[in-house]
């Protein structure tokens, strides 16, 4: 589905904007403003980067996406949303209860309102084959600045989305590069079903 009317879509993007952004400063404002908090959570940083991306949606009104930065944003925000519900409502003990107004808006309403953009309002084709491959890089250098920084002294407790289920970082990595491919496959699927 491809809803063409712009006045919709940033009507979306700035309902958007707002959840994104009161979830990110409930959460900075909780959890302080140190590097640890920072670095021990991707989650901030994929939500910082969808709500930079949608003000310069809203801003500029591009006539079209670029599908490197599009499927990033869509890629970080749905694998946020699948570590953080499995985490408070699938595989692991702990009740779904304890996940706080940050928590929902940062790990669930803005990774389903950034999918849901993606399925509405973007332009399905625009992903190359090695855009998914661009895609990793960004979560591969968090994850390598928190080895450095713990390296030097430093304390950062391990992220969720780079010790999943048990898995090292290498095979995170790989399973993040895996279901970017899904979404590069699913999004050739969706431009043909329009063509």
């Amino acid at each position: 589905m491809y809803i063409r009317n712009n006045t919709i879509a940033v009507v979306f993007r700035v309902i958007f904007i707002i959840a994104c952004g009161a979830g990110l400063v409930i959460k900075l404002i909780y959890s302080g403003f140190s590097l640890n908090a920072v670095m021990s959570d991707f989650a901030l940083t994929a939500n910082a980067l969808a709500l930079i991306y949608f003000a310069y949606l809203i801003i500029a009104r591009p006539g079209y996406e670029k599908g490197i930065f599009r499927g990033a944003v869509t890629i970080y925000m749905l694998i946020t949303f699948i570590i953080y519900y499995f985490m408070n409502f699938g595989i692991t003990a702990i009740p779904a209860g304890e996940l706080s107004l940050a928590g929902c808006l940062l790990y669930l309403i803005s990774p389903v309102m950034v999918f849901l953009d993606y399925l509405l309002f973007c332009r399905k084709g625009e992903f190359t084959a090695y855009s998914p491959v661009i895609w990793v890089i960004i979560p591969t250098i968090f994850n390598m600045a928190i080895y450095l920084i713990n390296r030097l002294g430093a304390s950062i407790k391990p992220v969720p989305y780079f010790g999943f289920a048990g898995m090292n970082m290498v095979i995170t990595l790989l399973v993040f590069l895996g279901i970017s491919y899904l979404l590069f496959v699913a999004d050739n699927l969706m431009a043909g079903r329009r063509r």
